[in-house]
């Protein structure tokens, strides 16, 4: 029904077929009619039935191998989780900060963060809500919904999604940007490069989200007495770090240094996926590693390898079939002669934007990237930075609770209505799309 629409005529029969099954894996994404992993193999199904690209050629994008640094943070996500080091780390960012509500608030999201750059942003989240929780329960606040809760709540989604952007291994959004620059560029990002490049943007946007929260949602408190002794208490509980919890700060350590050594020695080309996959090795091989494989394939996301090769597989069918360069056309014409700097800051904001529509930064990232780089080609732009600036924009997700798992997560905590979220989210995208527009513009694109 979709291809017998009306199509501009640049379009090849090819092309609409291929934009058909882009909408329809939309809807799907959307309503999550079918599991989101499901959605990603019926696109490789759809595209090799209309003959698009072969199976094997769709099939070939779950193997791809961005997927092993998925795979190695989901392995060092669970031993960390395994020795509560996850939550050591993050008790002891929150212990820092003091009883003063806005340094409390600051201190969640800083941990929050953090633990999102080398966990998952929905781990990160599970860990650090109940902790939050207690602490605002602790303030002993009448009324039920306050607005402490509501800004440490928001706070959190809103630092996991952040953090998520710093590192290749915090967001599939991330991985798929890195995948597309290699092989639509053939340019490798190495780990370290793309920290360079993020972790700024997280250290700025943390700070204006919780200067944004505590003035939307003024706390009720000043200081919340005894919540950092509460969480003092916490920490004396679990005693001092033993022979396995330094054993896995060791092997985090480690793995960290293996991940950024290709943007420090000239190494072997994709060391990055080489790297992932020796971290993953080495977290679990007997005698070395401290989890086993039946911990680890346990706690494994193995839909979200499926979701990233479904959404390859979709960026690649829209580029081979023509559709990506007719976009990249349009806007090229609508775009040309516009200061560059305005190109960053629109492109910026349509990504941001589109997460509402998508309710996925795998979707919004998989649409995105492909068209900036076709867009950076026809300007005469540089295009690896301006598809960076498409995948962490894409990681922008402060709108609604069902954008994201972080946001549905602290959702279902009762501290806030989702017209609340959404005030504050209008205005966080905006302040978000100003600090990644000028931060790309003044160290990228030079």
């Amino acid at each position: 029904m979709i291809t017998l629409l009306p199509f501009p005529e640049a379009l090849s029969q090819d092309g609409v077929r291929m934009l058909a099954i882009a909408l329809v894996g939309a809807v799907f994404w959307i309503t999550e009619c079918i599991p989101i992993a499901l959605t990603g193999l019926f696109i490789i199904l759809l595209q090799a039935l209309v003959g698009i690209q072969p199976i094997g050629q769709g099939l070939s994008y779950i193997a791809t191998p961005v997927n092993s640094i998925i795979f190695a943070g989901f392995v060092m996500a669970t031993a960390l989780s395994k020795y509560q080091l996850d939550r050591r780390i993050s008790l002891n960012i929150v212990a820092a900060m003091g009883e003063r509500t806005d340094r409390l608030l600051l201190g969640i999201m800083i941990a929050t963060a953090f633990l999102s750059m080398w966990i998952s942003n929905s781990a990160a989240t599970a860990i650090m809500m109940p902790i939050a929780l207690g602490i605002i329960r602790m303030a002993n606040l009448p009324g039920g919904i306050s607005n402490l809760g509501r800004a440490t709540m928001i706070g959190i989604a809103y630092a996991a999604n952040i953090g998520g952007m710093g590192t290749p291994a915090g967001t599939p959004a991330s991985s798929i940007t890195i995948a597309f620059i290699d092989e639509l560029l053939g340019i490798e990002v190495g780990f370290l490069d793309w920290m360079l490049r993020a972790v700024p943007v997280v250290i700025i946007l943390i700070p204006v989200a919780w200067k944004l929260l505590l003035i939307m949602f003024p706390s009720e408190l000043d200081s919340i007495q005894g919540g950092t002794a509460a969480v003092r208490s916490e920490l004396d509980d679990m005693g001092p770090a033993d022979s396995g919890q330094r054993k896995v700060m060791l092997l985090f350590a480690l793995a960290v240094l293996l991940w950024i050594a290709d943007s420090i020695l000239p190494l072997m080309s994709g060391w990055l996926y080489v790297a992932s996959v020796i971290i993953a090795l080495m977290f679990v091989a007997p005698g070395i590693g401290v989890i086993s494989w039946k911990d680890a394939s346990a706690e494994m996301g193995w839909d979200i390898f499926i979701l990233v090769g479904g959404g390859l597989a979709l960026g690649s069918g829209l580029n081979e079939s023509g559709v990506i360069q007719v976009i990249a056309d349009g806007l090229s014409g609508v775009l040309t002669g516009v200061n560059p700097y305005l190109v960053v800051t629109f492109l910026a904001f349509v990504t941001a934007m589109s997460i509402t529509f998508f309710s996925s930064l795998t979707a919004t990232s998989t649409t995105f990237v492909p068209v900036s780089i076709g867009l950076a080609a026809q300007l005469g732009m540089p295009q690896v930075p301006l598809a960076i600036v498409a995948g962490l924009a894409s990681c922008m997700a402060f709108l609604l609770p069902a954008n994201t798992p972080p946001n549905a997560i602290v959702y279902s905590s009762k501290q806030f209505k989702t017209h609340e979220m959404t005030r504050a989210g209008l205005i966080l995208t905006v302040l978000g799309v100003a600090v990644l527009s000028l931060t790309a513009n003044l160290l990228w694109f030079r």
